[in-house]
């Protein structure tokens, strides 16, 4: 083992063991591996706020191992709770805030490793970022997910609970009986969302403990999990293992794999191409387009899927949907626990892991392959994500065909054209927007207004008998994995940059075709025009196009609006 980081300062700043003895520190304490407990810690959200017991089992196995833990918290908001608000032009740069204020408690003070706990949306990749930007010896432990509701009602189904009793569909009582017990635990949501799915990319890319991912935080289990990642990064700083050494070119493409086969958020595609470019791999949309051509969606969890994804860790976890691609996985690649994954899933056979989780299903007589489906019996040839490109998207777009129904695959209608989400909205709650109809939402990119969520939008229209597969929704802001339906966001350029999707008039005609993977104007109102006079319009529009006024000139989105990256490179502050 190399000689420790914080040993080599104790013989240069005399200070720093002063300051460290004045919160109770030993003299022995000073002389062992220092190890940074990060966590997402905080009173924001379910996702977070069980972490105390999980903190304090981490450091108990920090000291257990022989090193000494230093506990900081970088908190995050909740996309739940951001929702039809301003609030939600913060959610994405959260990420970029949470990872920067991790790279200053790890290199700030002298630590000689990190274990990193989240579960939810913007902290789990910040948290990826950050191990890999800072390169110390690290593990992540996920957060685990809630416990299914009554009903198997999930917190997103309020949303079109709500809209129906705007229009005196439902009774208030009803809908305050689901609020009241959608979320009856801790944990991330009970959907395959950007909390889940960024919870599956942590395991797949082998940066947390087999297993962990998707556990159900009220769980025992949880804590000895903490338990042992605890002691587990001793063993790391001992082989001076570090995520640079993990994570590889084929660990972003197994992450892919599984993103595919667990039916993934479209989140992902902002997060992993910048977790990888810390570690100098260029992953692009086009890597997950094309691996989702060849690994088919396995994994019935909702929002598309009937079961919770506590289901999923009943099932065999992360672990069990591996060995259905193990053939495609590369197997030789470095994880957390000193071995290979294929090491890994050998020993997980081995053991009593799927005895144990799959007891849980046996309880409620769910056969496992109702939940994790075999590669000949899947729900369809394909992984979830589809990247369409055209004149509209010429940098690229972004799809969940898997939840998109099939009439809707090909479609072409009239764009209703709005140049924020809260005039689209207005548009549906008053149904101004009719079937068939094409609503673009523009104007909501990283550099536009931090590219929110537009699950506002979307959830109307899928809480719609009449407009729910009839129409779609294309925008240059983000969908999570909760959204529904027949959305298309990550359009690149943004219009604010002057992409296409700012030349867009009312009533144009906007192709989506999935199949060929294509986003593009095809004729106005009048009717439909050939690609060379479609081309020749929006040169014509684009004469008279001016870039609007940025909506936010300070504090951290108006630092994001004049150097946020491109979406497709997954518009971090650059």
């Amino acid at each position: 083992m190399p000689e420790l980081k914080s040993q080599r300062l104790r013989k240069v700043n005399h200070q720093g063991d002063a300051l460290r003895l004045g919160m109770n520190w030993t003299e022995e304490d000073l002389a062992k591996p220092q190890i940074l407990v990060e966590s997402a810690y905080g009173m924001g959200h379910p996702g977070t706020f069980h972490f105390r017991p999980l903190i304090e089992e981490v450091s108990n196995g920090v000291f257990e191992a022989g090193g000494k833990p230093g506990v900081f918290y970088t908190s995050d908001i909740c996309d739940g709770v951001a929702q039809a608000h301003a609030g939600m032009s913060y959610s994405l740069v959260s990420r970029d805030v949470q990872a920067a204020m991790i790279e200053i408690h790890a290199l700030g003070h002298p630590h000689d490793g990190m274990v990193v706990i989240s579960g939810n949306d913007k902290s789990v990749p910040a948290h990826l970022i950050a191990m890999a930007r800072c390169n110390l010896p690290a593990i992540h432990l996920p957060g685990g997910t809630q416990m299914n509701a009554p009903h198997s009602v999930t917190s997103d189904h309020l949303w079109g609970m709500g809209a129906a009793v705007d229009r005196g569909e439902m009774e208030q009582a009803d809908l305050e009986f689901h609020q009241h017990s959608a979320c009856p635990t801790c944990g991330a949501c009970q959907f395959m969302g950007s909390a889940s799915t960024g919870q599956v990319l942590s395991e797949a890319l082998g940066l947390a403990l087999p297993g962990t991912a998707l556990i159900p935080a009220p769980l025992t289990r949880h804590l000895r999990d903490a338990r042992a990642v605890g002691k587990q990064i001793l063993k790391l700083v001992e082989m001076d293992l570090t995520p640079r050494k993990i994570l590889t070119r084929e660990a972003f493409e197994n992450a892919i794999i599984l993103h595919a086969a667990v039916g993934g958020s479209m989140n992902s595609l902002l997060h992993l191409p910048v977790i990888a470019r810390e570690v100098g791999i260029d992953i692009t949309i086009d890597d997950f387009d094309r691996i989702h051509r060849q690994v088919p969606v396995l994994a019935n969890a909702k929002t598309t899927g009937k079961y919770p994804v506590e289901y999923m860790w009943y099932a065999g976890g992360v672990p069990a949907v591996m060995l259905e691609v193990r053939d495609l996985l590369h197997l030789d690649c470095m994880t957390v626990t000193g071995k290979t994954l294929g090491e890994n899933l050998e020993a997980v056979e081995k053991s009593r892991f799927f005895a144990e989780t799959r007891g849980y299903l046996a309880n409620v007589k769910v056969p496992v392959r109702e939940i994790i489906r075999p590669r000949d019996d899947a729900f369809g040839p394909e992984g979830g994500l589809a990247v369409l490109r055209g004149n509209l998207a010429p940098g690229g777009a972004a799809i969940k065909h898997f939840s998109v129904p099939k009439e809707m695959h090909v479609h072409i209608g009239p764009a209703r054209v709005f140049d924020n989400e809260d005039a689209a909205v207005a548009a549906l709650i008053e149904r101004v927007v009719q079937p068939g109809n094409v609503v673009v939402i523009r104007y909501e990119g990283p550099k536009a207004n931090g590219m929110p969520e537009m699950y506002y939008a979307t959830a109307i229209i899928a809480a719609s008998p009449e407009l729910s597969s009839t129409c779609a929704v294309i925008t240059d802001g983000r969908y999570s994995g909760a959204a529904k339906g027949p959305a298309v966001g990550h359009i690149t350029p943004e219009a604010y940059d002057g992409g296409p999707l700012a030349l867009v008039e009312e009533g144009d005609l906007i192709e989506i075709h999935v199949p060929e993977r294509r986003l593009a104007i095809v004729g106005t109102r009048e009717g439909r025009l050939s690609p060379e006079a479609v081309d020749a319009l929006l040169a014509e529009r684009r004469t008279h196009w001016t870039q609007p006024a940025p909506r936010h000139t300070m504090g951290i989105l108006g630092l994001l609006n004049r150097t946020a990256a491109g979406t497709t490179e997954g518009a971090y502050i650059a």
